[in-house]
């Protein structure tokens, strides 16, 4: 079982990487199984959240955006399950800041009891949009918990690695001490072209370089949905990796499954 595993050890693994010139894999992972195979894989951390899980059952990503569970209460089930499985990959957990009947240093306290080493805002109210942002800000459900819940699992010694959708969340984050940030490149439809989102992901790492030169900049979402895509995203901005789900998670297994169905549909008797 992999236990809490400090930032600064993270950190420090991650960036001899890096300077070997090895991209930084994040695996999205929402099963104990598929987590065995992504670190048997080599990925370099492991993320779970709740709308990982809804998709390997079946469902779309925004359901674990709309009130059907608690979220928060669907993490700690996750990390249950998953933590125990690993070895010696540092795991990272989905919180929803905004939830209003929790302390959220309480959880992250009970989080890290569990083997979780790091965070990630999610779910965040960046996914809902401009207008029911606005709506829901006027009502305290705002950015500024996700942000100030960074801050507190840094100084608890987590690693931190938000979510950012724009280049001002990623000047907030790099703000709040934020050890890695995950450019969301997006989600809407139709996905804009690997072109679009090289330009905005160069934004965005410029922004949040101007506050924390040291951040580490992951990319994610929209167009970036496979090695080719990544490599064309990786060669020609400063991100120095890739987190992926589908890609790494969902997609692979449906194949796999299948592929083998069909082999085993195509034995005849000789």
């Amino acid at each position: 079982m992999v236990g809490f595993i400090p930032r600064e050890e993270i950190l420090s693994n991650l960036r001899k990487k890096i300077d070997a010139g090895e991209p930084i894999v994040i695996a999205g992972v929402s099963l104990g199984e598929t987590a065995k195979a992504a670190e048997a894989g080599g990925a370099d951390l492991l993320l779970f959240y709740t709308s990982g899980r809804y998709r390997m059952m079946g469902r779309g990503s925004l359901v674990g955006m709309l009130p059907y569970e608690n979220a928060n209460d669907l993490t700690l089930n996750m990390a249950i399950e998953i933590a125990p499985v690993v070895e010696k990959t540092p795991v990272i957990a989905g919180v929803c800041a905004t939830d209003p009947f929790i302390s959220v240093r309480t959880f992250l306290g009970e989080l890290r009891e569990l083997g979780v080493s790091g965070v990630i805002n999610y779910p965040t109210i960046s996914m809902y949009g401009e207008e029911f942002m606005k709506m829901l800000e006027y009502q305290g459900i705002t950015y500024e918990l996700e942000v100030n819940m960074i801050k507190d699992a840094r100084k608890l010694g987590m690693l931190t690695t938000p979510y950012a959708f724009s280049a001002e969340e990623a000047e907030k984050m790099a703000g709040a001490g934020a050890d890695i940030i995950i450019i969301h490149a997006g989600y809407k439809r139709p996905l804009p072209s690997i072109e679009e989102t090289i330009e905005k992901v160069r934004k965005i790492v410029e922004a949040a370089k101007k506050v924390n030169p040291n951040v580490l900049m992951i990319a994610h979402g929209g167009p970036i949905v496979d090695p080719e895509s990544f490599r064309k995203v990786y060669e020609k901005t400063d991100v120095v990796g890739f987190m992926g789900f589908t890609a790494i998670e969902r997609v692979p297994a449906i194949k796999a499954i299948q592929e083998s169905v069909r082999s085993f549909k195509a034995v005849k008797k000789q």
